[in-house]
């Protein structure tokens, strides 16, 4: 009986995401380790190497949530950048109390 191995190497993770549909080279699989936005590997000497249930939950990351409608997704879509781009309360120049020379 053949069992499938527990590690993969970055082509083989390459290939395994791609197995599921998802598009991705190993050469951006290697730019992801660098910058810390890819699947959580392990170092085996200086190779990096990967587990299937860790490219799994990555994928689930980067998956966007199921839409019915296109109109749909850019509403969402819009509502979320707002809130992630909306300065915080208090923030404004007007909410700072500016100490002027005359109040000192």
């Amino acid at each position: 009986m053949i069992t499938a191995r527990a590690f993969l190497s970055r082509a083989e993770a390459a290939e395994y995401v791609q197995s599921h549909g998802l598009p991705l080279a190993r050469g951006t699989l290697q730019k992801y380790a660098t910058t810390g936005e890819g699947p959580r590997y392990h170092k085996f000497g200086q190779r990096c190497v990967y587990r299937r249930e860790d490219l799994d939950a990555w994928m689930a990351t980067k998956l966007g949530r199921p839409v019915t409608s296109s109109s749909n997704a850019d509403a969402y879509d819009e509502r979320d950048q707002h809130t992630q781009n909306a300065p915080e309360r208090g923030s404004g120049p007007r909410d700072r109390a500016e100490v002027t020379n005359s109040d000192r």
